[in-house]
């Protein structure tokens, strides 16, 4: 069960920054703001999982893999948000 807190806590730390550093690039501060919170969240639920991990080559790979898939899944995400949050902040909805 650890791995899996571990696999969760990587990856949502890896998508967090990978999404917070789009979001700091366009300047967008107050989204920046509130996904550091979770990026902390993210950081703390690592530290205590991987100090507590019985094989640290196995939570090295889980990690890995998790931080790979984090930070593509934010590409993605990023592409499909962005068009849509443009919209929405120029008044003209989220679905356009």
């Amino acid at each position: 069960m650890d791995l899996v807190w571990l696999f969760i806590a990587t990856a949502a730390n890896v998508f967090l920054l990978g999404v917070n550093s789009q979001f700091v690039r366009d300047q967008r501060v107050a989204m920046c703001f509130m996904i550091s919170w979770g990026i902390t969240g993210a950081q703390f639920t690592f530290t205590r999982v991987v100090s507590a991990a019985d094989n640290p080559a196995v939570a090295f790979w889980v990690s890995g893999w998790a931080g790979a898939i984090g930070i593509c899944s934010s590409i993605y995400f990023y592409r499909w948000f962005h068009p849509r949050y443009q919209n929405w902040s120029a008044g003209k909805g989220w679905c356009r």
